[in-house]
């Protein structure tokens, strides 16, 4: 297996946007392209895309299953063809393609949602220079104004960490959480920051530095 290669030069930059359910990723995205318009483009949630078009949403464990792949496969087709069409810009993705493993319905065996897509971890990880993650809302701030969206907070609360869980071995990721003041508006704030210094050319260990400051 080949070593993973993070900000490979060669290609366009990729940051994923990731967390559980009401994290604040759409409202993230927007921000990111009203800032830096110029500089950015979105790659759209590849569940959005099939849900909103009728795909058959399921909840049973073979339906998630066709669905998780189903996702897999649609999200790395409009990444590589965005990729192409803007290697110049930083490529905002809305979900990547680890996040499969937090929804696969073998609690028991996530692996096994890799090994039905024929990829691994590090694979996966390799595909993306930089992983943002946004944390699930507080319940006072849950959002359940998404037509598409169908977990309650706690069902929310448990896909946030394991999606924390499926990127942990991805060396630049971010973790942003409710801020101290308890305002979505620091949060974004925060994350803002963030997207804002990886553009500027800023390595994770300097942003890491200027997040404490």
């Amino acid at each position: 297996m080949s070593h993973p290669v993070y900000n490979d030069p060669k290609q366009a930059i990729k940051l994923v946007l990731t967390g559980g359910p009401s994290g604040g990723k759409t409202t993230l995205a927007q921000a990111v392209v009203r800032e830096f318009s110029e500089k950015v483009i979105v790659v759209p949630e590849a569940a959005s895309i099939l849900f909103g078009g009728g795909w058959p949403r399921r909840k049973t464990p073979k339906g998630v299953t066709h669905q998780q792949k189903a996702i897999f496969f649609v999200q790395r087709e409009v990444e590589e063809l965005l990729t192409e069409e803007h290697p110049d810009k930083l490529l905002i993705c809305d979900r990547g393609s680890l996040d499969g493993m937090a929804y696969w319905p073998d609690r028991t065996r996530p692996q096994g949602y890799l090994d039905a897509v024929n990829t691994d971890v590090a694979t996966e990880a390799s595909r993306y220079d930089w992983v943002l993650h946004l944390d699930t809302a507080p319940v006072a701030g849950y959002d359940t104004t998404n037509p598409l969206r169908n977990e309650s907070h706690e069902e929310a609360l448990r896909l946030n960490e394991r999606i924390r869980e499926a990127w942990k071995i991805h060396p630049q990721r971010f973790i942003v959480g409710t801020a101290k003041s308890g305002h979505f508006i620091d949060k974004l704030k925060r994350a803002l920051l963030i997207v804002e210094k990886i553009l500027d050319g800023h390595t994770y260990e300097e942003i890491n530095a200027s997040l404490k400051e």
